[in-house]
């Protein structure tokens, strides 16, 4: 059985209707419940391993989206998709925001040539 090659499954993962107004409304309300200094720390760890692109204001944006959603996306390749955070409901977005908060994510977020500019990343900002 042939398996799909790592950017086809890449591409095939960006595209996951994540972008929905629904998603992102509840996502950015859910971001928006957390202390300001809980959602800058969200910003601060996508930031540390290249998902977030601007400064960390605590302030939710596209920017913000885009990083947040990558990061499932990210966790769930460096794990081997052994690990999914969902974002079914608004407890479990702020439950995830949380944990990234925390850095509880960070070694999946950490882990291979995603973070830090590496080959991964850069087929992914690229498309291909």
């Amino acid at each position: 059985m042939k398996h799909p090659s790592l950017p086809a499954l890449l591409l095939a993962a960006l595209c996951l209707p994540f972008g929905s107004a629904a998603l992102a409304g509840d996502l950015g309300a859910a971001f928006h419940a957390l202390p300001v200094d809980t959602r800058v720390a969200v910003q601060a760890e996508l930031a540390a391993v290249d998902l977030y692109l601007a400064d960390p204001d605590g302030d939710w944006s596209a920017a913000t989206e885009r990083a947040v959603l990558r990061s499932v996306e990210a966790i769930s390749l460096n794990s081997g998709a052994r690990v999914r955070p969902q974002l079914t409901s608004t407890p479990a977005m702020q439950s995830y925001l949380q944990a990234l908060a925390e850095g509880s994510y960070s070694s999946y977020l950490r882990r291979g040539d995603f973070s830090g500019g590496g080959a991964l990343w850069r087929r992914i900002q690229l498309g291909g």
